[in-house]
Protein backbone atom coordinates (compact mmCIF):
# COMPACT_ATOMS: atom_id res chain seq x y z
CA UNK A 1 0.00 0.00 0.00
CA UNK A 2 1.38 3.84 -0.85
CA UNK A 3 0.87 6.24 1.09
CA UNK A 4 0.80 9.58 0.04
CA UNK A 5 2.02 12.46 1.99
CA UNK A 6 1.96 16.43 1.46
CA UNK A 7 4.47 17.82 -0.66
CA UNK A 8 7.37 19.18 0.99
CA UNK A 9 7.69 22.82 1.10
CA UNK A 10 10.56 24.56 0.47
CA UNK A 11 12.40 26.54 3.43
CA UNK A 12 13.04 30.42 3.24
CA UNK A 13 10.96 33.32 2.32
CA UNK A 14 8.88 33.49 -0.64
CA UNK A 15 8.46 36.80 -3.05
CA UNK A 16 4.64 37.20 -4.12
CA UNK A 17 3.62 39.25 -7.64
CA UNK A 18 1.13 41.02 -7.94
CA UNK A 19 0.08 41.89 -11.36
CA UNK A 20 0.57 45.33 -13.00
CA UNK A 21 -2.57 47.19 -13.19
CA UNK A 22 -3.04 49.12 -16.72
CA UNK A 23 -4.73 52.59 -16.21
CA UNK A 24 -7.81 52.85 -17.59
CA UNK A 25 -8.08 54.28 -21.06
CA UNK A 26 -10.45 56.93 -19.69
CA UNK A 27 -7.74 58.49 -17.46
CA UNK A 28 -5.28 59.10 -20.14
CA UNK A 29 -7.94 60.95 -22.48
CA UNK A 30 -8.50 63.27 -19.54
CA UNK A 31 -5.03 63.90 -19.36
CA UNK A 32 -4.41 64.48 -22.97
CA UNK A 33 -7.67 66.91 -23.14
CA UNK A 34 -6.39 68.44 -20.36
CA UNK A 35 -2.94 69.58 -22.02
CA UNK A 36 -4.67 70.43 -25.50
CA UNK A 37 -6.65 72.63 -22.95
CA UNK A 38 -3.17 74.14 -21.59
CA UNK A 39 -1.84 74.85 -24.85
CA UNK A 40 -4.79 76.52 -26.41
CA UNK A 41 -4.77 78.87 -22.98
CA UNK A 42 -0.92 79.56 -23.31
CA UNK A 43 -1.88 80.55 -27.12
CA UNK A 44 -4.26 82.32 -26.26
CA UNK A 45 -3.13 84.87 -23.76
CA UNK A 46 0.08 85.31 -26.42
CA UNK A 47 -2.37 86.42 -28.90
CA UNK A 48 -3.98 88.68 -26.37
CA UNK A 49 -0.44 90.51 -25.25
CA UNK A 50 0.20 90.80 -28.95
CA UNK A 51 -3.11 92.13 -30.03
CA UNK A 52 -3.27 95.89 -30.70
CA UNK A 53 -5.67 97.30 -28.51
CA UNK A 54 -2.70 97.10 -25.89
CA UNK A 55 -0.25 98.94 -27.99
CA UNK A 56 0.77 102.28 -26.69
CA UNK A 57 -1.00 105.45 -28.35
CA UNK A 58 -1.48 107.86 -25.50
CA UNK A 59 1.42 109.41 -23.59
CA UNK A 60 0.95 111.54 -20.81
CA UNK A 61 3.45 114.06 -19.77
CA UNK A 62 3.31 115.74 -16.30
CA UNK A 63 5.88 118.15 -15.23
CA UNK A 64 8.19 118.81 -18.19
CA UNK A 65 8.81 122.38 -18.90
CA UNK A 66 12.33 122.19 -20.51
CA UNK A 67 12.19 119.26 -22.03
CA UNK A 68 10.44 118.82 -25.24
CA UNK A 69 7.63 115.88 -25.64
CA UNK A 70 9.57 114.77 -29.21
CA UNK A 71 12.43 113.53 -27.15
CA UNK A 72 10.47 111.84 -24.41
CA UNK A 73 8.10 109.98 -27.21
CA UNK A 74 11.88 108.41 -28.21
CA UNK A 75 13.47 107.51 -25.30
CA UNK A 76 10.22 106.15 -24.40
CA UNK A 77 9.60 104.11 -27.85
CA UNK A 78 6.32 105.83 -28.28
CA UNK A 79 6.69 106.72 -31.78
CA UNK A 80 6.54 103.02 -32.98
CA UNK A 81 3.16 102.15 -30.57
CA UNK A 82 5.36 99.72 -28.60
CA UNK A 83 3.46 96.54 -27.11
CA UNK A 84 2.79 98.01 -23.36
CA UNK A 85 3.24 94.30 -21.96
CA UNK A 86 6.82 94.77 -23.51
CA UNK A 87 7.77 98.62 -22.78
CA UNK A 88 10.86 98.30 -20.62
CA UNK A 89 9.73 101.23 -18.02
CA UNK A 90 12.64 101.15 -15.90
CA UNK A 91 14.92 101.16 -18.70
CA UNK A 92 13.33 104.14 -20.10
CA UNK A 93 13.22 106.22 -16.67
CA UNK A 94 17.08 105.73 -15.90
CA UNK A 95 17.52 107.46 -19.85
CA UNK A 96 15.03 110.15 -19.11
CA UNK A 97 17.17 111.60 -16.01
CA UNK A 98 20.58 111.68 -17.96
CA UNK A 99 18.08 114.68 -19.74
CA UNK A 100 19.77 117.96 -19.30
CA UNK A 101 16.73 119.43 -17.26
CA UNK A 102 15.39 115.93 -15.57
CA UNK A 103 16.75 115.14 -12.18
CA UNK A 104 13.87 112.07 -11.84
CA UNK A 105 11.79 110.33 -14.05
CA UNK A 106 8.80 107.68 -13.64
CA UNK A 107 7.18 105.96 -16.51
CA UNK A 108 4.20 104.24 -15.60
CA UNK A 109 1.64 101.59 -17.87
CA UNK A 110 -2.34 102.06 -17.76
CA UNK A 111 -4.12 99.38 -19.75
CA UNK A 112 -5.30 99.09 -22.43
CA UNK A 113 -3.66 101.88 -24.13
CA UNK A 114 -1.84 104.74 -22.33
CA UNK A 115 2.11 105.60 -20.97
CA UNK A 116 2.49 107.61 -18.09
CA UNK A 117 5.52 110.28 -17.48
CA UNK A 118 6.56 112.00 -14.42
CA UNK A 119 9.15 114.12 -14.72
CA UNK A 120 10.84 116.41 -11.98
CA UNK A 121 13.48 118.87 -14.15
CA UNK A 122 15.86 120.69 -11.75
CA UNK A 123 15.22 124.30 -10.14
CA UNK A 124 16.29 127.05 -12.07
CA UNK A 125 18.65 129.34 -9.27
CA UNK A 126 20.39 132.19 -11.74
CA UNK A 127 19.70 132.95 -15.64
CA UNK A 128 23.52 132.88 -17.08
CA UNK A 129 24.00 134.80 -19.72
CA UNK A 130 26.33 133.72 -22.89
CA UNK A 131 26.66 135.47 -26.01
CA UNK A 132 22.88 135.61 -26.78
CA UNK A 133 22.39 132.19 -25.25
CA UNK A 134 20.26 132.77 -22.03
CA UNK A 135 20.79 129.61 -19.68
CA UNK A 136 19.12 128.43 -16.43
CA UNK A 137 21.51 126.98 -14.46
CA UNK A 138 20.85 125.05 -10.89
CA UNK A 139 22.37 125.66 -7.52
CA UNK A 140 25.39 122.87 -8.83
CA UNK A 141 25.83 124.84 -11.50
CA UNK A 142 24.69 123.10 -14.68
CA UNK A 143 22.98 125.03 -17.33
CA UNK A 144 20.10 122.84 -18.05
CA UNK A 145 17.68 124.50 -19.82
CA UNK A 146 17.13 127.72 -21.72
CA UNK A 147 14.83 130.90 -21.28
CA UNK A 148 13.90 133.89 -23.98
CA UNK A 149 14.90 137.41 -23.11
CA UNK A 150 11.71 137.99 -21.15
CA UNK A 151 12.07 134.75 -18.91
CA UNK A 152 9.86 132.35 -20.58
CA UNK A 153 11.53 128.89 -20.81
CA UNK A 154 12.24 126.94 -23.88
CA UNK A 155 11.48 123.46 -24.92
CA UNK A 156 14.68 121.46 -25.98
CA UNK A 157 14.99 118.25 -27.80
CA UNK A 158 18.69 118.10 -26.46
CA UNK A 159 19.46 114.16 -26.28
CA UNK A 160 20.45 112.38 -22.95
CA UNK A 161 23.99 113.69 -21.25
CA UNK A 162 26.64 111.77 -22.21
CA UNK A 163 28.10 109.37 -18.94
CA UNK A 164 31.15 108.16 -17.48
CA UNK A 165 33.48 105.94 -20.02
CA UNK A 166 35.08 103.06 -18.25
CA UNK A 167 38.16 103.66 -21.16
CA UNK A 168 38.04 107.00 -21.43
CA UNK A 169 36.89 108.52 -18.01
CA UNK A 170 35.25 110.94 -19.52
CA UNK A 171 32.54 112.83 -17.44
CA UNK A 172 29.93 115.62 -17.03
CA UNK A 173 31.62 117.00 -14.16
CA UNK A 174 33.17 120.67 -13.75
CA UNK A 175 35.36 121.70 -16.47
CA UNK A 176 33.42 119.80 -19.10
CA UNK A 177 31.25 121.30 -21.64
CA UNK A 178 28.65 118.89 -23.47
CA UNK A 179 27.99 119.78 -26.91
CA UNK A 180 24.45 118.22 -27.90
CA UNK A 181 22.33 118.61 -30.71
CA UNK A 182 18.98 121.14 -29.92
CA UNK A 183 15.52 120.74 -31.02
CA UNK A 184 14.49 119.97 -34.87
CA UNK A 185 17.39 117.76 -35.56
CA UNK A 186 16.29 113.87 -37.01
CA UNK A 187 17.13 111.21 -35.32
CA UNK A 188 18.18 110.42 -31.51
CA UNK A 189 21.03 113.74 -30.92
CA UNK A 190 24.64 113.32 -30.22
CA UNK A 191 26.85 114.58 -27.60
CA UNK A 192 30.40 114.77 -26.85
CA UNK A 193 32.46 116.29 -24.67
CA UNK A 194 34.60 119.64 -24.65
CA UNK A 195 37.43 120.67 -22.52
CA UNK A 196 36.56 123.29 -20.73
CA UNK A 197 40.18 125.36 -19.97
CA UNK A 198 40.50 126.57 -16.41
CA UNK A 199 40.50 130.65 -16.79
CA UNK A 200 43.37 132.39 -15.16
CA UNK A 201 42.59 135.79 -12.84
CA UNK A 202 43.98 138.82 -14.69
CA UNK A 203 44.85 142.13 -13.01
CA UNK A 204 42.42 144.47 -13.06
CA UNK A 205 42.62 146.83 -16.20
CA UNK A 206 42.32 150.62 -15.08
CA UNK A 207 39.53 153.05 -17.15
CA UNK A 208 41.62 155.56 -18.75
CA UNK A 209 38.51 157.97 -18.64
CA UNK A 210 40.26 159.59 -15.42
CA UNK A 211 43.71 158.46 -14.49
CA UNK A 212 43.32 160.17 -10.89
CA UNK A 213 41.99 157.76 -8.65
CA UNK A 214 40.31 158.85 -4.95
CA UNK A 215 41.40 156.78 -2.28
CA UNK A 216 38.58 156.41 1.01
CA UNK A 217 38.62 154.09 4.02
CA UNK A 218 35.14 152.99 5.17
CA UNK A 219 33.77 154.66 7.74
CA UNK A 220 36.28 157.98 7.23
CA UNK A 221 34.96 161.00 5.46
CA UNK A 222 36.75 162.48 2.89
CA UNK A 223 35.55 165.48 0.55
CA UNK A 224 34.46 165.01 -2.72
CA UNK A 225 37.58 165.52 -5.08
CA UNK A 226 37.96 168.54 -7.21
CA UNK A 227 37.73 167.16 -10.53
CA UNK A 228 34.35 166.30 -9.13
CA UNK A 229 33.01 169.88 -8.93
CA UNK A 230 31.23 171.90 -11.20
CA UNK A 231 33.24 174.52 -12.93
CA UNK A 232 32.03 177.71 -13.98
CA UNK A 233 32.46 176.59 -17.64
CA UNK A 234 29.58 173.87 -16.97
CA UNK A 235 30.09 169.93 -16.02
CA UNK A 236 33.56 168.92 -15.50
CA UNK A 237 33.61 165.82 -18.03
CA UNK A 238 30.50 164.66 -20.07
CA UNK A 239 28.86 161.24 -18.58
CA UNK A 240 31.64 157.64 -19.51
CA UNK A 241 30.13 156.23 -22.88
CA UNK A 242 30.42 151.74 -21.41
CA UNK A 243 31.47 151.48 -24.97
CA UNK A 244 35.04 152.33 -23.85
CA UNK A 245 34.82 148.91 -22.22
CA UNK A 246 32.73 146.72 -24.56
CA UNK A 247 32.45 143.68 -22.80
CA UNK A 248 30.70 145.50 -19.65
CA UNK A 249 27.80 146.74 -21.42
CA UNK A 250 25.20 144.49 -20.71
CA UNK A 251 22.39 142.88 -22.92
CA UNK A 252 18.83 144.26 -22.31
CA UNK A 253 17.02 142.07 -19.89
CA UNK A 254 14.25 141.84 -22.31
CA UNK A 255 14.28 142.19 -26.30
CA UNK A 256 11.51 144.09 -28.12
CA UNK A 257 9.33 141.46 -29.04
CA UNK A 258 9.62 139.69 -25.91
CA UNK A 259 6.83 139.22 -23.61
CA UNK A 260 6.59 137.41 -20.07
CA UNK A 261 3.76 134.66 -20.23
CA UNK A 262 2.05 133.14 -17.31
CA UNK A 263 4.72 130.33 -16.69
CA UNK A 264 8.10 133.12 -17.18
CA UNK A 265 11.16 133.24 -14.47
CA UNK A 266 11.81 136.10 -12.77
CA UNK A 267 15.14 135.13 -12.17
CA UNK A 268 18.60 137.04 -11.23
CA UNK A 269 20.92 137.43 -14.21
CA UNK A 270 24.85 137.10 -14.93
CA UNK A 271 25.84 138.18 -18.12
CA UNK A 272 29.37 135.67 -18.50
CA UNK A 273 31.91 137.64 -21.07
CA UNK A 274 34.94 135.16 -20.52
CA UNK A 275 36.60 133.50 -23.35
CA UNK A 276 36.91 129.71 -21.87
CA UNK A 277 33.14 130.20 -21.22
CA UNK A 278 31.84 131.33 -24.92
CA UNK A 279 31.16 127.71 -26.08
CA UNK A 280 28.90 126.35 -23.09
CA UNK A 281 26.13 124.80 -24.16
CA UNK A 282 23.45 122.72 -22.12
CA UNK A 283 25.45 120.37 -19.99
CA UNK A 284 28.17 122.89 -19.12
CA UNK A 285 28.93 123.64 -15.85
CA UNK A 286 29.70 126.91 -13.89
CA UNK A 287 32.57 126.72 -11.95
CA UNK A 288 30.92 126.75 -7.86
CA UNK A 289 33.02 130.04 -6.85
CA UNK A 290 31.64 132.30 -9.87
CA UNK A 291 28.23 130.88 -9.18
CA UNK A 292 28.27 131.88 -6.16
CA UNK A 293 29.35 135.46 -6.00
CA UNK A 294 27.57 135.98 -9.37
CA UNK A 295 23.83 134.88 -7.51
CA UNK A 296 25.34 136.96 -4.12
CA UNK A 297 25.62 140.21 -6.25
CA UNK A 298 23.01 139.25 -8.99
CA UNK A 299 20.47 139.07 -6.40
CA UNK A 300 21.32 142.73 -5.44
CA UNK A 301 18.56 145.87 -5.70
CA UNK A 302 19.53 149.33 -6.46
CA UNK A 303 18.28 150.37 -2.96
CA UNK A 304 20.65 147.26 -1.38
CA UNK A 305 23.41 150.11 -2.50
CA UNK A 306 21.69 152.92 -2.31
CA UNK A 307 21.00 153.77 -5.63
CA UNK A 308 18.21 155.23 -7.91
CA UNK A 309 19.04 153.62 -10.65
CA UNK A 310 15.70 151.53 -12.55
CA UNK A 311 18.22 148.91 -12.06
CA UNK A 312 21.52 146.14 -11.65
CA UNK A 313 23.52 144.89 -14.22
CA UNK A 314 26.35 141.69 -13.11
CA UNK A 315 28.93 140.94 -15.72
CA UNK A 316 31.99 138.50 -15.53
CA UNK A 317 35.27 139.30 -17.96
CA UNK A 318 38.23 137.98 -18.12
CA UNK A 319 39.82 141.77 -17.50
CA UNK A 320 37.69 142.94 -14.39
CA UNK A 321 36.34 140.04 -12.75
CA UNK A 322 32.50 140.41 -11.43
CA UNK A 323 31.37 143.93 -11.85
CA UNK A 324 27.91 145.86 -11.48
CA UNK A 325 26.75 148.49 -12.97
CA UNK A 326 23.61 150.73 -12.40
CA UNK A 327 20.80 150.54 -15.68
CA UNK A 328 21.21 152.53 -17.68
CA UNK A 329 25.01 152.69 -17.03
CA UNK A 330 26.04 155.65 -14.95
CA UNK A 331 28.81 154.06 -12.87
CA UNK A 332 30.88 150.62 -12.42
CA UNK A 333 31.97 148.87 -9.43
CA UNK A 334 34.31 146.37 -9.77
CA UNK A 335 34.30 143.63 -7.00
CA UNK A 336 37.21 141.56 -8.72
CA UNK A 337 37.96 137.98 -9.25
CA UNK A 338 37.02 135.29 -6.26
CA UNK A 339 39.00 131.74 -5.57
CA UNK A 340 38.58 129.27 -3.07
CA UNK A 341 41.57 130.16 -0.80
CA UNK A 342 42.94 133.22 -2.44
CA UNK A 343 39.98 135.63 -2.24
CA UNK A 344 36.46 134.26 -0.81
CA UNK A 345 33.30 135.60 -1.48
CA UNK A 346 32.68 135.93 1.78
CA UNK A 347 34.09 139.92 1.62
CA UNK A 348 31.41 139.99 -1.12
CA UNK A 349 28.32 141.96 1.83
CA UNK A 350 31.31 144.28 2.94
CA UNK A 351 32.51 144.89 -0.46
CA UNK A 352 28.22 145.96 -0.87
CA UNK A 353 28.64 148.14 1.93
CA UNK A 354 31.28 149.69 1.14
CA UNK A 355 30.10 150.52 -2.54
CA UNK A 356 26.85 152.19 -0.88
CA UNK A 357 28.81 154.37 1.28
CA UNK A 358 30.93 155.82 -1.32
CA UNK A 359 27.61 156.42 -3.45
CA UNK A 360 26.21 158.46 -0.29
CA UNK A 361 29.02 160.27 0.21
CA UNK A 362 30.35 161.47 -3.30
CA UNK A 363 27.34 161.42 -5.06
CA UNK A 364 26.01 158.79 -7.38
CA UNK A 365 25.88 161.16 -10.13
CA UNK A 366 29.36 162.02 -9.47
CA UNK A 367 31.10 158.40 -9.59
CA UNK A 368 32.17 156.76 -12.48
CA UNK A 369 34.30 153.83 -11.80
CA UNK A 370 34.59 152.09 -8.82
CA UNK A 371 37.47 149.58 -6.81
CA UNK A 372 36.47 147.69 -4.71
CA UNK A 373 39.60 146.04 -2.53
CA UNK A 374 39.89 142.53 -2.15
CA UNK A 375 40.57 142.17 1.08
CA UNK A 376 38.15 144.40 3.72
CA UNK A 377 40.95 145.67 6.36
CA UNK A 378 42.11 148.99 7.61
CA UNK A 379 45.09 148.51 5.44
CA UNK A 380 43.33 148.15 2.25
CA UNK A 381 41.71 151.19 0.82
CA UNK A 382 38.48 151.56 -1.73
CA UNK A 383 39.32 153.95 -4.63
CA UNK A 384 37.26 155.25 -7.19
CA UNK A 385 36.86 157.95 -10.22
CA UNK A 386 34.90 160.82 -10.76
CA UNK A 387 33.33 161.98 -13.88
Amino acid sequence: MVSRGLPNRRSGSQVRRTPAKREPRRLRSVQIVAAFLMAVCLFGIAGLISASPFSGRVLEIHGARFTSESIIRKIVGMDGAPNLFRLATDRAAAELVRLPAVKSASVQVRLPSTVIVDIVEREPKLVWVIGEAHFVVDQEGLLFGQVDSAGNPIVSSAGPLPTTSPDSGATTTPGAAASIATSGDSGRPSATLTPKPTPTPKPSTTPTRNPKATPTKPGVKVSPPPSARPSPAGPPTPTPNPSIVPSLAAAPTAGSDAASGPHALALAIVYDRRAADAGLRLGGVIDAVNLDAGYRLASLTPADVGSTASGLAVVLDDDHGLTLSSVPTGWVAQFGFYAPNVRKVAVIPEQVRVLGSMLAQFGEAKVFWVFLVSDISSDHLSTYLPR
